[in-house]
């Protein structure tokens, strides 16, 4: 009985420490602060990353790109853009980081577009 009594008075006390340290002061040196916020404003301005894309076809014809991009969204699952840049338009596809990840994306889709190819682009953070 004096040793169950004991084990409950020792966790009764061990609760109560732990209870007791709850609180945290944090006394930070105001370099450190303006370090960090200096780190901040300078990654906030990055929103683009660089990046792979698959590029399906390239064209004058925007007729030609828009049944492009219907028929490679019903057979692939993968996000699909186009750009212009003149004279030509540009449908694009995926966001990859890497090229290796890209290359074997690529292989599968050349059998149903074999004029696709990898190129660099620059990719928004919230498209990966």
């Amino acid at each position: 009985m004096k040793h169950t009594m004991l084990i409950a008075c020792f966790f009764l006390l061990f609760s109560i420490a732990l209870h007791a340290q709850e609180s945290i002061t944090i006394h930070e040196d105001p370099k450190v602060s303006l370090i960090m916020d200096q780190y901040m404003k300078a990654n906030r301005a990055i929103t683009h990353i660089t990046g792979w894309r698959i590029t399906i076809i390239t064209t004058t014809d925007r007729r030609l790109m828009e049944n492009t991009k219907s028929s490679f969204q019903q057979q692939f699952s993968l996000k699909s853009k186009w750009e212009y840049k003149e004279p030509y338009y540009y449908l694009k596809a995926g966001a990859f980081l890497s090229r290796a990840e890209a290359a074997a994306t690529l292989e599968g889709i050349k059998k149903k577009f074999p004029s696709a190819f990898l190129s660099v682009d620059k990719i928004a953070y919230d498209e990966f």
